[in-house]
C-alpha cells in the first residue's frame, strides 16, 4: 500500500462520510429506525398493561428486546420502509460519486498523481464503507433506544410463536442461547450487504450516463431478484431475496447461510471485478 494510495483513501473516506447526501440519508434512515422503536416500545408497555390486568402469565421470555428492535420485528412501517428501501438508502450517500467526478474532470486530475487502479480501489472502499455505515448506524441506535425501555431477556423456545425464530432458522441456536451475538451477526451481515448495494451504483456508473439511473438501477435489480421468488413458489423453500433475509424475522421462507454467502460473493465479484477491470481501462473524459 503506497503512501499515495493511503492519502487518496483518506480523501475518499472524508468525501464519502462528510457530504450532505450521507448526512441527509442517515437522518432519513434514522427516522425510519426511531419510528420503529417508538411503536415497538409503546406496544411492549401496552402488552404489559393488558397482561397485568389479567393477572396471569407475564410472558417475560416472550416480550424481549430481541423481538422488539427493528431487526427482530416485522410489523411497523419503519421496519418496512427501512428494509425495503435498504439498497436505495445504501447507494445514496456516495454511489453516484464517480459519475459526478468523471463528468467534472476531477478523476483525470487525480489519476495524474496516482493511478486508475488506486483511484478505483479507494473509491470502491469508500463507497462500501459509506453504504454500510448509513445502514449500520440507524440499526445500532434503534437497538440501544429499544434496550433502554425493554429488558434483554434471553428468549425461550417455549415462546417461538412470539419470536418467529424457529428450528432451522439462520443462527437460531444462538438466538436462544446468546442473543446478543445473534444481533451482532445480523449487524455485520447488514453492513456487508449495504456496502455491496452501494458499490453496485459505482459499477453501474461505468455503464450509465444518468445520475438518477446510477442510483435507481441497483435498487430495481434487487427488486427483480425479490419478486423472482414468485417463480419458485412451492418449488424452493429457502429465501433468495436480500430484502427478506437481512433481518431475523422470516417473511415467507427461512434464510439459508449458503445462499447468503453465495449471493454476497456474487455481488462482490461482479461489483469489484467490473469496477477494477473496466475502471482501469476506461478512457477518462
Amino acid at each position: 500500500m503506497t503512501s499515495t494510495f493511503k492519502q487518496l483513501l483518506k480523501v475518499e473516506l472524508a468525501k464519502a462520510l462528510k457530504n450532505k447526501f450521507f448526512i441527509t440519508t442517515l437522518i432519513i434512515a434514522l427516522l425510519f429506525a426511531l419510528f420503529s422503536a417508538w411503536y415497538m416500545i409503546d406496544l411492549y408497555y401496552y402488552s404489559l398493561r393488558g397482561l397485568s390486568r389479567m393477572g396471569g402469565n407475564q410472558l417475560i421470555q416472550a416480550l424481549s428486546l430481541f423481538n422488539h428492535w427493528i431487526g427482530g420485528e416485522a410489523t411497523t412501517l419503519g421496519f418496512t420502509l427501512f428494509f425495503t428501501l435498504m439498497p436505495l438508502i445504501a447507494a445514496l450517500p456516495y454511489g453516484w460519486s464517480y459519475f459526478i467526478e468523471n463528468r467534472s474532470g476531477y478523476v483525470k486530475t487525480v489519476v495524474t498523481r496516482s493511478s486508475k487502479t488506486e483511484y478505483f480501489l479507494a473509491k470502491y472502499i469508500a463507497t462500501f464503507i459509506a453504504g454500510g455505515l448509513v445502514i449500520l448506524i440507524p440499526l445500532l441506535i434503534n437497538f440501544v433506544v429499544v434496550a433502554c425501555f425493554i429488558p434483554a431477556v434471553t428468549p425461550s423456545t417455549m415462546y417461538t410463536m412470539y419470536h418467529s425464530v424457529y428450528h432451522g432458522s439462520l443462527w437460531s441456536q444462538l438466538y436462544y442461547t446468546n442473543p446478543v451475538w445473534f444481533v451482532i451477526l445480523y449487524l455485520i451481515l447488514d453492513f456487508i450487504f449495504a456496502g455491496l448495494f452501494a458499490t453496485m451504483s459505482l459499477t453501474v456508473s461505468l455503464f450509465v450516463k444518468n445520475r438518477i439511473a446510477v442510483i435507481l438501477v441497483p435498487f430495481f435489480l434487487i427488486l427483480v431478484l425479490h419478486y423472482s421468488r414468485t417463480f419458485l413458489a412451492y418449488k424452493y423453500y429457502y429465501e433468495i431475496s436480500p430484502l427478506n433475509y437481512l433481518h431475523s424475522t422470516p417473511i415467507i421462507n427461512p434464510a439459508n447461510v449458503w445462499i447468503i454467502i453465495g449471493q454476497g460473493l456474487l455481488f462482490f465479484i461482479l461489483t469489484f471485478g467490473l469496477t477494477m477491470r473496466l475502471g482501469g481501462k476506461r478512457e477518462l473524459l
